[in-house]
């Protein structure tokens, strides 16, 4: 039932417009002028109720958009089952293959990395058919519908209606009868501590939308280390570099600087280190995803 049909007004009217159509109705269809009229009047009511309350409106266009849209997925289904007796088959999406670049810190305690990047996903004013009320559907010629021809001992797809085996004409205009449109697709993305370079992320549903029906691909991202000039990572251990004075390196000093987890380190420098020299301290390197943890080297440079 169709509310604003009932009151004769359109999609878009104003509360005013509503109130008039309403008075000029229930004059026309009142139970005292004909006691006929009773259930056209029950149903005028209802529909100025409904459309007069912001809130009940809402919802009723909410109801009405879902209701065209199913209604309208029916009928394509039944002119192509039974009219047509053709099926396009659902067509899966295609994956797609993305790099996400982090810092050796980042993998080490994990994070939450965003993202975005172009993918095709299904159009929401056909629902990814297509096709709208406006639509017309003809069976192709070409392949009489079978959406497939014969060349000498092959079977190939129709060219003329790309396998379907029906034409549209008037397909959705928004998406130009593809079923999906190409959009920036923003993502947040969880990035496990312990992750290893070239570790390969997946992200069901990231990809490209299916058509006919398909279902979306999936997202698969390669894990890349933004690469530092003084720190590297060979498996899961660390190799970074300081730079220290000179005199300080003669003379043995301590140094201090930060580690992975947060804590502050202090080390002591061998007395009279005139040239760069590579100190070890045990498990203060990177982690893998089952816990282990390497070492970091450092190596100090006078300077």
């Amino acid at each position: 039932m169709d509310f604003y049909r009932i009151l004769g007004v359109g999609r878009d009217a104003t509360p005013e417009e509503i109130k008039k159509a309403f008075r000029e109705k229930a004059k026309k269809y009142h139970p005292d002028l004909n006691r006929e009229n009773e259930e056209i009047f029950k149903k005028i009511v209802q529909a100025y109720e409904t459309l007069i309350d912001p809130e009940k409106r809402k919802s009723y266009d909410i109801y009405i958009s879902t209701e065209r849209k199913r209604k309208l997925g029916d009928r394509i289904n039944e002119v192509i089952s039974d009219i047509l007796g053709y099926h396009s088959k659902p067509k899966r999406g295609r994956d797609l293959h993305k790099k996400i670049y982090i810092k050796i810190e980042e993998g080490f305690s994990g994070c939450i990395k965003s993202i975005s990047y172009l993918r095709y996903e299904k159009c929401s004013y056909c629902d990814g058919s297509g096709i709208t009320e406006n639509s017309i559907i003809k069976r192709c010629k070409r392949c009489e519908g079978k959406g497939s021809i014969k060349k000498l001992f092959l079977k190939i797809p129709c060219m003329e209606c790309e396998g379907r085996g029906f034409l549209v004409l008037n397909p959705c205009e928004i998406c130009n009868g593809e079923g999906r449109v190409k959009v920036q697709a923003e993502k947040r993305i969880e990035i496990p501590a312990g992750v290893s370079e070239n570790t390969v992320l997946k992200l069901e549903g990231g990809g490209d939308s299916g058509v006919y029906g398909g279902d979306y691909g999936d997202l698969y991202l390669k894990i890349r280390f933004i690469k530092g000039k003084n720190i590297k990572i060979k498996g899961i251990d660390i190799h970074k570099d300081i730079y220290i004075q000179k005199d300080k390196a003669l003379r043995g000093d301590y140094i201090s600087f930060q580690g992975f987890e947060g804590k502050k380190l202090k080390i002591k420098i061998p007395e009279r280190t005139s040239s760069p020299v590579v100190l070890k301290i045990k498990n203060e390197g990177y982690r893998d995803l089952e816990g282990n943890r390497g070492d970091l080297y450092l190596k100090i440079i006078p300077v």
